[in-house]
Protein backbone atom coordinates (compact mmCIF):
# COMPACT_ATOMS: atom_id res chain seq x y z
CA UNK A 1 0.00 0.00 0.00
CA UNK A 2 1.58 3.63 -1.09
CA UNK A 3 2.12 5.75 1.92
CA UNK A 4 -0.45 7.57 0.90
CA UNK A 5 -3.29 5.63 1.11
CA UNK A 6 -2.42 4.43 4.30
CA UNK A 7 -2.22 8.01 5.45
CA UNK A 8 -5.87 8.69 3.70
CA UNK A 9 -7.38 5.73 5.46
CA UNK A 10 -5.73 6.91 9.22
CA UNK A 11 -6.68 10.06 8.41
CA UNK A 12 -10.47 8.35 7.63
CA UNK A 13 -10.68 6.31 10.63
CA UNK A 14 -9.48 9.19 13.18
CA UNK A 15 -12.39 11.17 11.47
CA UNK A 16 -14.86 8.24 11.97
CA UNK A 17 -13.50 7.66 15.49
CA UNK A 18 -14.32 11.22 16.13
CA UNK A 19 -17.81 11.33 14.79
CA UNK A 20 -18.61 8.11 17.03
CA UNK A 21 -17.79 9.18 20.03
CA UNK A 22 -18.69 13.06 19.66
CA UNK A 23 -22.14 10.92 18.96
CA UNK A 24 -22.06 8.73 22.03
CA UNK A 25 -21.63 12.58 24.29
CA UNK A 26 -23.97 13.86 22.44
CA UNK A 27 -26.13 10.86 22.74
CA UNK A 28 -25.57 10.31 27.14
CA UNK A 29 -26.32 14.58 27.28
CA UNK A 30 -29.82 14.26 25.64
CA UNK A 31 -30.33 11.21 27.15
CA UNK A 32 -31.16 9.66 23.81
CA UNK A 33 -30.65 7.54 20.79
CA UNK A 34 -31.51 9.66 18.03
CA UNK A 35 -27.42 11.04 17.77
CA UNK A 36 -26.45 7.32 17.70
CA UNK A 37 -28.73 6.37 15.18
CA UNK A 38 -27.55 9.40 12.56
CA UNK A 39 -24.16 8.20 13.22
CA UNK A 40 -24.77 4.37 12.12
CA UNK A 41 -24.56 4.55 8.77
CA UNK A 42 -20.77 5.18 9.18
CA UNK A 43 -20.20 1.56 10.66
CA UNK A 44 -21.68 0.24 7.33
CA UNK A 45 -19.47 2.66 5.04
CA UNK A 46 -16.01 1.64 7.11
CA UNK A 47 -16.75 -1.92 6.95
CA UNK A 48 -17.31 -1.96 2.91
CA UNK A 49 -14.39 0.48 2.20
CA UNK A 50 -11.63 -1.19 4.48
CA UNK A 51 -8.91 -2.25 2.91
CA UNK A 52 -9.12 -5.87 3.55
CA UNK A 53 -13.14 -6.04 2.44
CA UNK A 54 -12.53 -6.78 -1.29
CA UNK A 55 -12.23 -10.24 -0.65
CA UNK A 56 -14.51 -12.66 -2.33
CA UNK A 57 -17.35 -13.91 -0.17
CA UNK A 58 -17.65 -17.28 -1.78
CA UNK A 59 -15.53 -19.14 -4.34
CA UNK A 60 -15.86 -18.99 -8.19
CA UNK A 61 -18.22 -21.91 -9.71
CA UNK A 62 -16.10 -24.25 -11.91
CA UNK A 63 -17.26 -23.79 -15.36
CA UNK A 64 -18.17 -26.70 -17.12
CA UNK A 65 -16.46 -27.14 -20.69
Amino acid sequence: MKPRTTWLYAVAGLVAVLMAVSAVVQSVREGSWSPLISVSWLLGVIAATWPGARRRCLPRRRQAR
